[in-house]
């Protein structure tokens, strides 16, 4: 049945591309250009810049909101679970697949270390260099079912890649104040990391993406296809493609397979004329990821051990 479903879904996503390709004609943009697109949401315009100066001057405290109407200001808040180890509990963390709101609407990803510090990744197009990112860092339902959401100035970004499919990450360092939740919530990963080639693999992406009827925070579910790249382009082999929804917001998102090894990230979906169109998906795999970042940092993992490509388990 799920084969059934990603040949049907592949079909349509064929059509849709070779649609776009003739609507360009003999423009120079080309099919990908027309179809495919980053997944980011823009800064919510209710993160004014006098809000953002309080987040900001705040440090690991953040500060607390009313969580704003999503159905009128889309934007990724979703859930950030609180922190409870041996060593204490916290009601703010940084936690792997939580929401980021400044300098953009996306995803945050996995978390990284390189045996000092901790870092969370997200999408290159998502954070430059240097910048700051504001996440979610908690989250406090009040007697009247009121949502609060703690948001907070995680970390600076210290390595971005923005050059397209297969080439697309960025690692922020977070500030040594937080508490970290390297598993997903909603999510039971990622368990290690996967550095093949992922096709014909069921896979899933825990990403805060919000429009038509999917609510953020929701794991969305996919299979791995051969490469289309003869119909989009790829900056490097290492990207990958699966039938599945993204939705805008979703950038940078984390995807697992179905043993919870982390495959990859989250970059590009399809759009026709700038409607999001939910049916295929594209990202970085890990084995790019790592190469890109380097071989001194390492992926922690729901439990706390740290893998990489030379020791996928980290047994």
């Amino acid at each position: 049945m799920r084969k059934l479903f990603a040949m049907a879904g592949l079909a349509a996503v064929m059509l849709l591309l070779v649609g776009a390709g003739s609507a360009a004609g003999s423009a120079d943009t080309g099919t990908d250009a027309q179809a495919v697109g980053t997944l980011d949401l823009p800064k919510p315009a209710w993160l004014t810049d006098e809000l953002e100066a309080q987040i900001v001057a705040a440090g690991p405290k953040g500060v607390e909101i009313a969580r704003p109407d999503a159905t009128v200001n889309p934007d990724c808040l979703g859930t950030a679970p609180p922190y409870v180890d041996t060593d204490g509990v916290s009601t703010t963390a940084v936690s792997a697949g939580t929401c980021m709101v400044s300098p953009s609407g996306c995803t945050m990803n996995f978390v990284f270390t390189d045996g000092t510090s901790y870092y969370i990744g997200t999408a290159g197009h998502c954070s430059g260099n240097g910048k700051t990112v504001i996440a979610q860092v908690g989250t406090r339902v009040d007697p009247t079912d009121t949502v609060f959401v703690t948001l907070a100035a995680i970390g600076t970004t210290v390595a971005s890649w923005n050059s397209g499919i297969g080439k697309d990450f960025a690692l922020v360092k977070i500030n040594a104040g937080f508490k970290v939740i390297p598993g997903v919530t909603g999510a039971l990963g990622p368990t290690g990391v996967f550095c093949g080639d992922p096709v014909g693999q069921p896979v899933m992406h825990y990403g805060h993406g919000y429009i038509f009827f999917v609510e953020q925070g929701y794991p969305k579910f996919g299979e791995v296809i051969p490469d289309l790249t003869l119909l989009v382009k790829f900056t490097t082999p290492d990207g990958f493609n699966w039938v599945g929804y993204g939705l805008p917001g979703d950038s940078g998102s984390e995807v697992m397979n179905d043993a919870g090894l982390a495959v990859g990230d989250l970059t590009h979906g399809i759009g026709i004329a700038g409607v999001p169109v939910p049916g295929l998906s594209f990202g970085t795999d890990m084995s790019e990821i790592f190469a890109l970042i380097g071989s001194s940092y390492q992926l922690v993992t729901v439990d706390g051990r740290t893998v990489s490509c030379a020791n996928p388990l980290g047994l």
